[in-house]
């Protein structure tokens, strides 16, 4: 095959007229030659005119393709919930919303709108194949993703907790497999038969810098049952070292069904939980189920505490 001549543009085609013109001429001593001196203005006016066009905006009926369709409630699997817990490099806390980005065949999907600081969404679900992204309140589907969410499949139940990285201003996502039928990802181990789990977690107590270190005295913290004596962590009953509560290091309890007290202490201290506390909080443990404590602060100066049923 040959190649498609390219048409000429309007100011080309002008030009061609012109020159045609003064060569149709040339051998009729009667006819005067063409007046050449406006040329390049022709073509610049010319140029102006296809400028214009190209610039000008489309009319309505010429906006876009068609909104893809929404996909079917049918296909929704998983349950998904998000945690806000995240300060931005203004210093400031902020509202968020959950997308599922559109797909090549389907629209994007509002998963969770304004879910303020300090709170949790709804479980949502979501089909497979959708890409979960966190964005600004308001943002809309094409907003700038803060952070990505794992989307659940189906028998997974997952909180995300949408926080702080170690640099201040990142975003990060730590995700807590609360139902996990592989077993391979992380979910706290359920109770024993008859007892209750006290999952503890403070993951942004490090979003403020060191302001909260100057207001309570530390960042992370020993765990306490309000006697002076430090609870009896489960990788303790396993053998190991029991954790200090804070950053991405969680503290698993588990205890008799009934009220529990959990004190935070500053570490580090030589009397550990028999510091002053600077948080109590009761919690009703139920048997067979397990419960999150998110340890939080909302300005830098006190903590606060989310309790999540899991699972």
């Amino acid at each position: 095959m040959g190649h498609e001549l390219a048409r000429p543009t309007p100011a080309t085609a002008l030009i061609l007229a012109v020159v045609a013109l003064a060569a149709c001429g040339g051998d009729d001593e009667e006819t005067p030659p063409p007046v050449l001196d406006n040329v390049r203005e022709l073509v610049a006016e010319q140029r102006e005119d296809v400028v214009d066009a190209v610039d000008a905006p489309a009319s309505s009926e010429t906006v876009g393709p068609a909104e893809l369709p929404l996909p079917d409630r049918s296909e929704y699997e998983g349950a998904n919930r998000v945690v806000n817990l995240w300060v931005g490099v203004d210093g400031e806390t902020h509202p968020i919303d959950v997308w599922g980005r559109r797909t090549f065949t389907t629209g994007p999907i509002l998963l969770a709108e304004n879910v303020e600081y300090g709170a949790a969404s709804d479980y949502f679900g979501a089909p497979p194949g959708y890409s979960l992204s966190i964005v600004a309140a308001g943002a809309g589907p094409d907003g700038d993703e803060l952070a990505a969410l794992f989307n659940a499949v189906e028998g997974e139940q997952i909180t995300t907790l949408f926080t702080n990285g170690d640099d201040q201003g990142a975003a990060a996502a730590p995700s807590v497999w609360e139902v996990d039928p592989t077993g391979a990802l992380g979910a706290p181990a359920a109770p024993d038969p008859g007892t209750g789990v006290v999952y503890l977690f403070a993951p942004n107590t490090r979003a403020f810098g060191d302001a909260l270190t100057v207001s309570v005295g530390s960042d992370a913290f020993y765990v306490g049952d309000g006697s002076g004596a430090c609870h009896v962590q489960r990788v303790e009953h396993a053998g190991f070292q029991r954790h200090v509560l804070g950053g991405t290091q969680d503290v698993q309890v588990q205890l008799e069904p009934g009220p529990a007290v959990f004190t935070l202490h500053p570490w580090p201290s030589a009397d550990e939980c028999g510091a002053p506390s600077v948080l109590d909080v009761t919690v009703d443990v139920a048997a067979d189920r397990t419960v999150t404590l998110l340890v939080y602060s909302p300005d830098g100066v006190r903590l606060e505490v989310l309790s999540l049923p899991m699972g």
